[in-house]
């Protein structure tokens, strides 16, 4: 499915979560930026990271982290180091999303109908999914590329709306609708005890992250959407596409 930007060819991406699969997709976002700097000299792309944790000792084992960044917040550090690689602007904002309202906030700009805005979902709750698919539904020049994984499994779901307001592809909130249900409060569970019984879960993360930036790189080099969802078994090697369009 061709994509046809309008001039001036401004890309607002926000990216929600920056632990499991976030972590792992924002060096690959960021040496694409640097890429595309170089040769689409004409692209102004913005690149916003919002994530309201701090970094544990217990998120070593799984996410992209290191000792030295025990305490600070995930979008801070994530925006500092691969920003100052990579030599481009990455803003972050250091707090949990909260209401649609918000996140209309965080990806306005004075021009928005010369825009076109990219939302990556890498969170592990429904809850900011809900907010994200709201929001979704009343943006315009909008794709929204959400990322779910389990130990070994997971899928990646990609929603376009159009410059008219048109639902083109649906979101992971009109396939999956069991995010509009209320999750179970249940006890929670040391996740370096869940990465040391399942190590698998470490390759999940960063193969979601992998096939969200497949999506991001089609788009943005060669303007094209290709794929509606991406469903993917890790440990059996098994991979399911949807075609856009």
């Amino acid at each position: 499915m061709k994509i046809s930007f309008s001039p001036p060819y401004r890309f607002i991406i926000t990216q929600v979560g920056c632990g499991g699969t976030g972590g792992y997709l924002v060096p690959k976002v960021a040496r694409l930026l640097y890429c595309l700097s170089e040769y689409k000299k004409h692209f102004k792309i913005q690149y916003l990271l919002v994530d309201g944790d701090n970094v544990e000792e217990a998120n070593l084992y799984r996410q992209n982290f290191i000792p030295a960044d025990i305490g600070r917040n995930k979008a801070e550090v994530m925006a500092e180091r691969y920003g100052g690689h990579f030599q481009v602007d990455i803003q972050y904002a250091p707090f949990r999303l909260e209401s649609v309202e918000h996140l209309s906030r965080l990806m306005s700009v004075p021009d928005s109908f010369n825009t076109f805005k990219i939302l990556f979902g890498c969170v592990d709750n429904n809850r900011a999914r809900r907010i994200m698919h709201e929001y979704f539904q009343q943006a315009r020049n909008i794709v929204y590329i959400d990322a779910g994984n389990g130990k070994y499994s997971g899928q990646v779901v990609v929603g376009y709306r159009n410059a008219s307001g048109e639902t083109v592809l649906p979101s992971v909130g009109d396939l999956f609708p069991e995010i509009w249900e209320e999750e179970e409060k249940t006890p929670h569970r040391n996740c370096a005890i869940n990465a040391l019984e399942a190590p698998q879960n470490i390759g999940a993360n960063d193969l979601a992250a992998s096939l969200v930036f497949s999506i991001l790189n089609i788009l943005l080099t060669e303007e094209e959407l290709n794929t509606s969802c991406l469903f993917f078994e890790g440990r059996k090697q098994e991979y399911l596409a949807r075609k856009a369009g």
